[in-house]
Order: C-alpha cells, then structure tokens, then sequence
C-alpha cells in the first residue's frame, strides 16, 4: 500500500516537473519519443525488405539470369552516337534453349518508349514486344483477361500495366476497350496487378505489352532485343550456366578473343540481394540516427532531473527530516524520471506504428507488425531512461538533511 502511494505522489511530482519545466521536457520528451520510433521503423524496414526479398526469390521458382547489351567503350576523338551494343537478337534466344540443357525457358524483349491514347487521355509509356512466356517468367499475375498466347503472334492485341490503366481511364480500362498505339487501334486483352519498380529502377505498371511478332512488324523495322530473360531448372548452378551463356554469345556474335563482350549478364537473385543491401544500408543508417536521437533525449531526461533535484533541495531536506529513508528519496525521483520516459516512448511508440503502418501500405508488403520489436523499443527505451535517471536519484538520496534545508 505504502509503494503505490508512493508511485502516486512520485506520479504528481512528475506532472508538476513537466508543467514547471514545459518547454525543456517537451523538447526532452520529444527527442526520446523519435529515437523510439527511430527503432520501431528500422526493424519494420528491415523485416520488409527480407519478407519481399524472398517473395521475389520463390516467385521465380528457379533461377532467371538477365542478358542486356553492354555498354560502347568511348572513343577519342569520335562523337558516341549510341550507347549500347547492337547485337543481341531473337535468335540468340532460340539457339541458347538450344544448346545449354539448363535453361529452361528464354524469353526476348524488345522495348522502347511511346505514348499510347485512349479517346482524350494519354500516357507516356515503356512498350515490351515479347513472348507469351514473359508473364510465367516473371511471375506477373493479372487483375483482369489475360496474357497473350502463341496465337496472338501478329496480332493488334495489347496487355496494359495498372497505372497505364488507370491514367487512361479514371476507372481503369477492361479487356475489349481499344486504345491506339502508333497511329493504329489494338485491343486491350489484359490488365496486369500492381507490380511496382523491377531491379533496373523501372516503373513496371508504366509498361504495355505486345506480341513479339507485332513488334517486329509494326514498331520496329529491324528487331533488336533490349533484354533477354533467361529461367534456369531448379537444380541449376547459375554461376556455371552464365559462364556458359557468355561463351556462348561471345562466340556467336563474332567476338575476338580479347574484345568485350557485346552483352551483360545478371543473376535476378544476385540483384535481388544488391537491393536489399541498399535498403538495408538505409535500414542501419535510420537505426544510428535512431540511436543518436534516443541518447540525447536520455542525456535530456538525465540532465533534467538533476536540474529538478537542485531546485528541490529544501523539499528533499524536509523530507529527510520527517524520517524518509535515502531510499525513499531515491526511488521518488526514480519513478518520477520513468513517468516522463514513459510519456516521451508512448508517444515514440504511437508515431513508429503508425508510420510501420502508412510504410506497409505503401509499398504493399505482407511483413506484419511484430509486437515483441515494439516491446523490444520499449524496453531499450526505459532502461536507457531509468539509467539516466539513476545518476540524479543516488544525488537526491545522499543529500545531508540539514545542509538541504539550510538551502
């Protein structure tokens, strides 16, 4: 009974602390609430970014090595009028399946940007001729009809990404609408789910897809592919595979033995693992200025509670006169200290799921708030703050109670 009157009152104190001092505790509260926070964002980023990593990794089911023409070396004295090689074609494909009994599938892409209109509305978009295996490959599910077949090959059939949708019309376009791409009418066949941005930093639901076939015909003059995307068997090594394909092209496309290579290859799991090394850069740099911003505000707390022990020197002699124990005092200013932590990492607590919450929307991610990361903030909260205010207790309850009275 004793103890809880004894939090209570310590409770009053605080409150009355924190209305003295309104502006300091504030900022001090304020401080220690964002480190709080700090630490709930950065395992929400981090549990994410894993759950996403490997959501795209099982998606593949095996492997999917990329291919994209490499880049021209400069040359001095003559101005670069392209940027990459122009080499890579749909026969490489063809022969790669072909000859190298690991791949799986090997899916061209032809791409370019265009606009495409729908009645008054337009969008600027990235146009993909390709195969209809791309949306197998790529793990690209649809929101409405359907993806292209084998006999849609020279087709005006088209397959619109989810904002292209939307951008055309405010409700979004269905399959059996017509929209014009390059002067002529094509119909809509399917509309893709939200996919977001690819390995390359591209807007994926920025794309439009039509057959290969078509492409060639009615886009380009001469097909050259922009990107290959090769499927590997699941008990493929991708490191060997790739070797080979590189030989492979690297002969096909006339090489010499001591030039560079016409092509590029990348493991999508390699990429995959390069942007969570990003993100999870990111995710150390907000758990270090989360770190940073909790320490001062426990240097604040500890700091302000030994400004409240010498402003009360002659309350704490009082005290001591009436008979309370060095104890007592100690665990006054203790549980007053704590009471305002507890206010600064409530607050911490509310902005850091709420702000988990809005990050999850955002990116559309299945990593679900985990209560033991919040209880884990909270607990490395409070005893940071209970270690501050440990300092300013012991020097409330070693006070002699005559020389605080005479103060």
């Amino acid at each position: 009974m004793r103890t809880l009157w004894a939090i209570r009152v310590a409770l009053r104190a605080a409150w009355a602390v924190l209305r003295q001092n309104r502006w300091r505790s504030l900022l001090t509260l304020a401080i220690c609430g964002l480190g709080t926070a700090g630490v709930i964002l950065a395992g929400v980023l981090g549990k994410s970014n894993v759950a996403q990593m490997q959501e795209r990794i099982r998606s593949l089911g095996g492997g999917l090595v990329v291919v994209s023409p490499n880049k021209l070396p400069t040359s001095p004295g003559r101005q670069r009028q392209i940027e990459h090689f122009i080499s890579l074609e749909p026969e490489d494909a063809t022969t790669l399946k072909d000859r190298i009994p690991h791949i799986q599938s090997a899916v061209p892409v032809g791409a370019r940007n265009t606009t495409v209109r729908h009645e008054r509305n337009t969008s600027r978009v990235r146009l993909l001729g390709t195969t209809p295996e791309y949306a197998r490959v790529r793990s690209f599910p649809l929101a409405q009809g359907r993806f292209f077949n084998t006999t849609d090959a020279a087709e005006r059939v088209i397959v619109l990404g989810h904002a292209v949708s939307r951008e055309l019309a405010p409700e979004g376009l269905k399959p059996g609408d017509i929209v014009a791409l390059g002067g002529q009418p094509y119909e809509v066949i399917g509309v893709l789910q939200p996919q977001g941005v690819n390995f390359a930093g591209e807007d994926e639901d920025h794309q439009v897809f039509i057959p290969l076939d078509a492409y060639r015909q009615r886009i380009a003059n001469r097909l050259w592919l922009s990107l290959l995307y090769l499927q590997l068997t699941p008990d493929a090594d991708s490191a060997h595979v790739t070797r080979q394909v590189q030989s492979l092209l690297h002969d096909r496309h006339g090489r010499w033995r001591d030039q560079m290579d016409d092509v590029v290859l990348r493991d999508f799991a390699e990429l995959s693992a390069q942007q969570s090394g990003l993100l999870l850069t990111a995710v150390w740099a907000v758990s270090i200025i989360s770190g940073l911003l909790l320490l001062l505000g426990v240097v604040g707390i500890g700091t302000l509670m030994l400004l409240v022990v010498r402003q009360r020197r002659a309350e704490i002699g009082l005290r001591r006169a009436l008979g309370a124990t060095p104890t007592d005092i100690a665990v006054q200013f203790l549980v007053e200290g704590l009471a305002l932590s507890g206010v600064g990492v409530m607050a911490g607590v509310l902005v850091g799921v709420g702000g988990a919450v809005g990050f999850q929307a955002m990116r559309s991610t299945n990593a679900d708030l985990d209560l033991r990361l919040i209880g884990l903030a909270v607990s490395i909260s409070l005893f940071a703050c209970a270690l501050a205010c440990l300092l300013p207790a012991i020097t409330a309850a070693r006070m002699e109670p005559a020389a605080a009275l005479r103060s």
